[in-house]
């Protein structure tokens, strides 16, 4: 009995780490960065007070 509960209980887990690792992976091909930062080159922020 006490061998079932701890079979149930890894299925478990493994089974939230699944889904864990899936919604990693989609929400990397849905969200996609822009690998150069936000400013190009060499430019300055200027503030006109």
């Amino acid at each position: 009995m006490k061998n079932f509960k701890a079979s149930k209980r890894n299925i478990a887990l493994f089974g939230i780490g699944m889904i864990a690792i899936s919604i990693g992976i989609i929400s990397k091909k849905v969200i996609s960065y822009p690998a150069g930062g936000c400013m190009k080159g060499a430019q300055e922020l200027t503030f006109n007070i």
